[in-house]
């Protein structure tokens, strides 16, 4: 197992997270009015609240370069 911290993974892919949750709002609503913005402000807050700082994770999904 290992310990990943939610806030600096979100942090490290900010522009990816970005872009992928655009295109979803777009697709599932499209004509939305909603700014990218403020669709990863409501991310990161249900991210806070759905997850710990510190979440554990199968070792098949981290991949130290080892």
């Amino acid at each position: 197992m290992a310990r990943i911290n939610m806030e600096a993974i979100v942090d490290e892919l900010d522009d990816n997270f970005s872009r992928v949750l655009r295109a979803v709002v777009d697709e599932a609503a499209p004509g939305n009015t909603a700014k990218t913005r403020q669709i990863m402000r409501i991310f990161r807050m249900r991210l806070e609240r759905g997850f710990g700082r510190w979440e554990y994770v199968s070792d098949r999904c981290v991949d130290t370069g080892n």
